[in-house]
């Protein structure tokens, strides 16, 4: 039987090692631990450690099966948490989303947001003719489901900070079934004060009781039968022999290949030249680095600082989201701590080369949001970064992106999860490509 070759111990590349059904494979993992992105850093102060997870990892588990695997495999249980999101705009805090729950803002937002969205969804009410051909861009389809008042004052402002790149350039369908869209109803009660908070796909999640995040796939890559290959990394992969060079010196020969690492990597492994097309559609791949900060601090928790996460349309402030570990989680941070993560993307105006400024102008702007105060000590302050995080659904994605599968899955190379297989999904995604793949495999 030939060796299946899965490259990475994050949640795709541990699923598909647990579901292969006894098939002999061999997992290997740069990094010392398993999870890949899915890791809690533990971060030791005076107080006592601090669980950072690598901005939030919560589960949304709605497939039966992940869920009954995910509790089998946490002895420890879940806990489940209902979300504590809110907006940052003008200088009022509203709950998330955003398009249901403007009560509270100025007026000449609200009345921006609701005429916006009258207009967009009953053109003919206001002397206007419905758009007969399909929206170009996400700019254009987040202003006819919400229309311009919504889209101006949240919709495409967050988007950008988030990617980096004007919404004009991103695909009309970029994360469709990650934005809640209520009803007429619903954005009138919440512009009224009748908050409709639960709405959206993460609008309850879970996280283990015990261990933070990694707790999942340590207890995974505990229950496959063969061990990931730890500290080891692919360095080439000859396709003409079905071998891999490996980085402890030695050469793999396999049957089946699963990658994980990000499609671009995978593609620069696989040696010069590539055939002509498939060069030029992965040049074209595009993805956002995420800038974040580790954040712990000692002091009484403020108003403003107990919220799950807070978006930040506003470019007035420098992150577009920060989230506290310890709001969801309180053990994740020492008895009278908290601890946060703030996020940003993009150039940061020339700070990521200055970093003393930037920590600054973060917790600048963190106190002028009031979720941190001038009295907390902070403890720690890491700058870390997620290369890959938000792949660029551009004009060139769906295309150059099938170009690239359809030539690899000749070549009976399978790449799957977020950045495997450069696309956008959650930890349960990752979790059922990996059960997919193994099952591709098995059927051979």
């Amino acid at each position: 039987m030939e060796t299946t070759l899965i490259i990475g111990a994050g949640l795709t590349g541990l699923s598909c090692a647990h579901h292969l059904g006894g098939r002999e494979y061999l997992l290997v993992e740069k990094t010392d631990h398993p999870g890949g992105i899915v890791h809690t850093t533990v971060r030791h102060t005076k107080y006592g450690p601090f669980d950072c997870d690598g901005t939030g990892h919560w589960l949304h588990l709605r497939n039966p099966a992940m869920r009954d695997l995910v509790q089998q495999l946490l002895p420890g249980g879940l806990a489940e948490y209902e979300r504590r999101a809110v907006i940052h705009l003008a200088g009022v805090f509203t709950p998330y989303p955003f398009q249901a729950n403007t009560y509270g803002l100025p007026r000449d937002i609200v009345l921006d947001c609701l005429l916006g969205l009258m207009r967009a969804r009953h053109p003919e009410d206001f002397g206007l003719t419905a758009p007969a051909e399909k929206p170009r861009n996400f700019r254009e389809c987040v202003e006819r489901l919400f229309g311009e008042g919504i889209s101006k004052h949240f919709m495409v402002p967050y988007n950008e900070k988030l990617l980096g790149v004007k919404l004009e350039e991103i695909s009309a369908t970029y994360a469709d079934r990650f934005i809640p869209r209520p009803s007429m109803e619903d954005v009138i009660k919440g512009a009224l004060g009748f908050s409709r908070e639960a709405l959206g796909y993460n609008a309850k999640f879970v996280y283990p009781r015990h261990g933070g995040i990694s707790a999942l796939p340590r207890a995974l890559a505990a229950a496959i039968p063969t061990p990931p290959r730890y500290n080891t990394a692919v360095t080439a992969i000859d396709l003409a022999t079905r071998t891999a060079a490996l980085s402890d010196g030695t050469t793999v020969k396999f049957g089946h290949l699963l990658n994980s690492m990000p499609l671009v990597a995978l593609l620069n492994m696989l040696g010069d030249p590539l055939p002509a097309d498939i060069r030029a559609a992965a040049d074209k791949l595009r993805a956002t680095t995420v800038w974040y900060f580790d954040i712990g601090v000692r002091g009484p928790t403020p108003e403003n600082g107990d919220h799950h996460w807070i978006y930040f349309p506003e470019r007035e402030f420098i992150f577009y989201r920060a989230g506290s570990y310890s709001a969801v989680h309180r053990e994740a941070a020492p008895e009278g701590c908290r601890s946060y993560y703030v996020e940003m993307s993009g150039e940061l105006g020339g700070l990521l080369h200055r970093p003393a400024e930037l920590r600054e102008r973060v917790l600048a702007d963190l106190r002028k949001a009031g979720v941190i105060t001038a009295d907390d000590e902070i403890l720690f302050m890491e700058l870390c970064s997620i290369p890959h995080a938000y792949v660029i659904f551009d004009e060139h994605y769906e295309g150059t992106r099938q170009t690239v599968l359809d030539w690899l899955a000749a070549q009976d190379i399978l790449t799957q999860g977020r950045w495997g297989g450069w696309n956008y999904g959650g930890m349960e995604d990752a979790l059922l490509e990996g059960k997919a793949a193994a099952e591709y495999i098995t059927a051979q």
